[in-house]
């Protein structure tokens, strides 16, 4: 036999075996009623969250890892849930486009090469990272479309607010972060919160919202950015102003959740706006934040009644 089919050969044969070592590797961890879950997606989802937040290099691997297979859990758990009402396929690719620009402008890239270089370089594709914010999006609609006639806002009592407001010269502007989280088993509202302060403390309050918060917000450290106080409730506002630059609240109460919030930075801006406009800001924002909360309880509900296997 020629010495170059007998290279031929042999390179058939390490790639076969590359391949068959490959496929020892995989494992099935957890069953989603008859969506499986594997090692790889864990590992892929971890491999994401770190591209993501570069700081959670500095929470121990076995715990992120858990961190990942939770967020796979929950991710299954909506596409699970979507699939009854939509052809995942088929997405708006227009509105999806948008929203992969926002999201890679929010971390601070240019363009889209230059967002698709950096996933490149860390082993992630642009078309996985547009299918976890496709089921984002279609989750968001999902909820929109089941709760958007039970959202109850006080347009008057905010409209007051605001005239309240205006009478100032300068209004307050907040830089924001929030963590959203639930009981669990016979948690109480104040070991939860003692357990999360110190946990805020020993890692930093981003990657404590990255691992805990049940906010849209987490992939982002429980980054809001900044608010102004025209556009927060009373109750949030109140609590905001208790405290001072690099604390954090006490647990707000809202709908499927407690709710803390850290200030980042504060700082004062004339006051330029009209109350009409305002208005339509604030009645935006009490929305989302109702549908959020929503989106939160309803999550519950359907995981509650999913079965979830570990083999």
């Amino acid at each position: 036999m020629k010495i170059k089919n007998i290279l031929f050969l042999i390179t058939i044969i390490l790639s076969f075996s590359s391949i068959s070592n490959s496929l020892e590797k995989i494992e099935i961890l957890l069953k989603i009623n008859n969506k499986i879950i594997t090692n790889v997606d864990i590992q892929d989802e971890y491999r994401y969250l770190l591209t993501l937040n570069t700081q959670l290099k500095n929470i121990n691997k076995t715990e992120l890892l858990e961190f990942a297979k939770s967020s796979v859990i929950r991710e299954k758990i909506k596409e699970i849930e979507l699939n009854k009402y939509y052809d995942l396929e088929e997405r708006n690719s227009e509105y999806l486009d948008k929203i992969v620009t926002n999201f890679y402008t929010r971390l601070n890239f240019n363009n889209l090469e230059e967002f698709k270089k950096y996933l490149n370089d860390n082993n992630l594709s642009i078309d996985s990272v547009k299918y976890k914010l496709g089921i984002e999006t279609m989750w968001n609609e999902l909820i929109f479309n089941k709760f958007k006639n039970q959202v109850n806002i006080d347009k008057e009592k905010i409209k007051k607010e605001i005239k309240n407001i205006k009478i100032k010269e300068k209004q307050e502007t907040y830089n924001l972060s929030e963590i959203v989280f639930n009981l669990e088993n016979s948690d109480s509202i104040d070991s939860k919160y003692k357990f999360l302060k110190k946990d805020i403390v020993e890692r930093g309050f981003k990657n404590v919202a990255t691992i805990y918060s049940m906010s849209d917000s987490s992939k982002f450290g429980g980054e809001i950015g900044w608010v102004d106080e025209s556009q927060l409730s009373s109750i949030i506002l109140n609590e905001i102003k208790s405290i001072t630059v690099g604390e954090i609240t006490k647990p707000i109460s809202v709908p499927g959740g407690q709710l803390i919030i850290m200030l980042n930075e504060k700082k004062f801006k004339d006051l330029e706006f009209n109350v009409d406009r305002e208005l339509e800001k604030r009645l935006t924002n009490e929305k989302n934040r109702q549908l959020s909360q929503f989106s939160s309880i309803y999550f519950n509900k359907i995981k509650y009644n999913m079965l979830i296997n570990e083999l």
